[in-house]
């Protein structure tokens, strides 16, 4: 598995979930054995966003286009 294969595929997880909160992203973590640094990105690009309304097809799109 490449190096940033598991976040990866976190990210995906995350966003097929019908909410993303530090609950879903802690099982992210447990499922996808991913590192605390790797955690915590997930825990800061979801869930500390500036503005709170945004939309998970929002974050798809963002996730698509890298």
């Amino acid at each position: 598995m490449s190096e940033h294969e598991a976040l990866r595929k976190a990210l995906r997880w995350l966003t097929e979930q019908p909410s993303i909160n530090s609950s879903a992203i802690t099982e992210a973590g447990r499922r996808f054995d991913l590192s605390p640094l790797d955690e915590r990105f997930l825990r800061d690009y979801f869930l500390n966003q500036p503005h709170e309304d945004i939309t998970k097809s929002a974050q798809s799109d963002d996730l698509k286009s890298n």
